[in-house]
């Protein structure tokens, strides 16, 4: 049962999205023809500001899931970096040590919902009032910003299913999951938007989606291999405080390095919403939004290849196929260039067109801020993809480099709002200038000298 990514898995993993992103699509028009601009910048907000605290993850859902890997290949103790390979070569799952990770994290997940939680009720609650009091209702702001709240913690409470599933190469299990929440999720939005309830509406529709899938991950998990015969047994058994403390700090260091590339993405990639929408107003974050959201559409389709095999990657450098994962890996980077370029063009030349047909209340940014966001959200999304390849071995070589350009962003962004006239400019710029110093070019760099050195080595 070691992990084996098929042609099925890739089919559904791009089923799945695909469908994702039609309900998206069909739930943009609504959103578009029935919000207020207020409303559409605030849900915006709340999408950068729920962003915000889960990035208190740290990290430990790639961690988590990497290791998954390594345990169902049959590894006999997690490492705090690299990896141990099974001496005694079993394909077999070890299920005591999956079952021990299981309960750690089930721990560490629950401080973080309540901690994330406690903050969104405060900080959160006191921020999204601030930006918003002056153009919507009170009882609209605070009642939709409950149940968003509500979700995000109910999120991240039972975030450790994702990983696993993943990590244990449930991809089918996984997208099938994510396609009946996104359904549930378009259903009630539609419904609640039709009957005039407006943001509240979207934002009691998300919670309730994720309380589905939360639900179905649990069953649909101890439905896969032979999980309920072997794990369920195991389940009774207690983690005792030191077994917790042995994994979390095994897991600790990894999870650390991982979360600081969390932060410097969310810097790069969800920072400019907030910043937007206290310099610039919800207007300008509205079309700002838009336009992120557009192409965070375009991202994940492209990526979906490389995310579909992210497993076998670990599980091909647990067993030594190098070969076998520099093919795969080389196709998964032909074909994200191949979409994100085509849509990209594509978004350039008919997006206006497309919005006119949906009567949207929000227009694209003009095509010179549109251009120079889609380059910097390529090179970006490419020098993430090199370095979550690199992490495939349970080595973060690049996470120092990510978030201290990332503070650099920030602290430049900041400075040149704060002292000068606040323009749109002065926020998309510095993140392409920036990251062109190294990170686009360096990580990349690294996997091509991997390969080469596989190559002439004959690995």
């Amino acid at each position: 049962m070691a992990i084996n990514i098929t042609k099925i898995d890739v089919i559904w993993s791009y089923f799945s999205l695909f469908l994702l992103n039609g309900i998206n699509i069909l739930l943009l028009p609504f959103i578009l023809a029935y919000l207020e601009p207020a409303e559409i910048g605030l849900w915006y907000t709340f999408t950068a500001v729920s962003g915000l605290v889960i990035i208190l993850d740290f990290g430990l859902m790639t961690t988590l899931s990497r290791n998954v890997t390594f345990i169902w290949e049959g590894a006999e103790e997690i490492a705090v970096t690299g990896f141990k390979v099974n001496n005694k070569q079993t394909k077999t799952p070890n299920y005591n040590l999956f079952v021990k990770l299981f309960k750690a994290t089930k721990l560490i997940y629950l401080f973080l919902g309540l901690t994330i939680f406690l903050i969104l009720l405060t900080l959160g609650s006191y921020y999204v009032y601030s930006v918003s009091k002056n153009d919507l209702p009170v009882d609209t702001i605070m009642i939709s910003w409950g149940f968003y709240s509500l979700a995000v913690f109910l999120n991240m409470r039972y975030a450790y299913w994702n990983p696993i599933l993943k990590g244990s190469g449930a991809i089918k299990i996984h997208q099938q999951i994510l396609v009946v929440t996104k359904v549930s999720q378009f259903v009630f939005s539609v419904i609640g938007i039709l009957l005039g309830y407006g943001l509240i509406a979207v934002a009691l529709a998300y919670l309730l989606s994720i309380i589905i899938n939360r639900i179905l991950a649990h069953i649909r998990f101890f439905a896969y291999q032979d999980n309920k015969l072997y794990i369920k047994p195991l389940i009774k058994n207690r983690i005792n405080i030191k077994e917790f403390l042995t994994i979390f700090k095994t897991i600790l260091p990894n999870a650390y390095r991982q979360g600081l590339i969390s932060i410097s993405n969310y810097i790069n990639l969800r920072s400019i919403t907030l910043i937007s929408s206290t310099f610039l107003g919800l207007g300008v974050t509205a079309s700002l939004g838009l336009v992120l959201q557009i192409t965070n559409l375009v991202m994940p389709v492209a990526n979906t290849f490389f995310n579909t095999y992210l497993p076998q990657f670990s599980s091909f450098r647990f067993q030594g196929k190098y070969k076998s994962l520099q093919t795969v890996f080389t196709k998964a980077i032909m074909i994200n260039y191949l979409i994100i370029i085509t849509s990209f063009i594509s978004i350039l030349i008919f997006g206006d067109f497309i919005l006119d047909l949906m009567n949207s209340n929000v227009e694209l940014l003009s095509w010179p801020y549109l251009t120079i966001i889609m380059i910097y959200m390529f090179l970006y999304n490419n020098q993430s993809i090199f370095g979550t390849f690199i992490g495939t071995n349970n080595t973060l070589p690049h996470y120092k480099a990510f978030f201290v350009s990332s503070i650099l962003v920030l602290g430049t962004q900041l400075i040149l709002m704060i002292t000068s006239t606040p323009t749109l400019w002065k926020l998309i710029l510095p993140i392409l200038f920036i990251q062109l110093v190294y990170n686009n070019w360096k990580w990349p760099l690294v996997v091509l000298k991997e390969f080469i050195y596989l190559n002439k080595n004959n690995i």
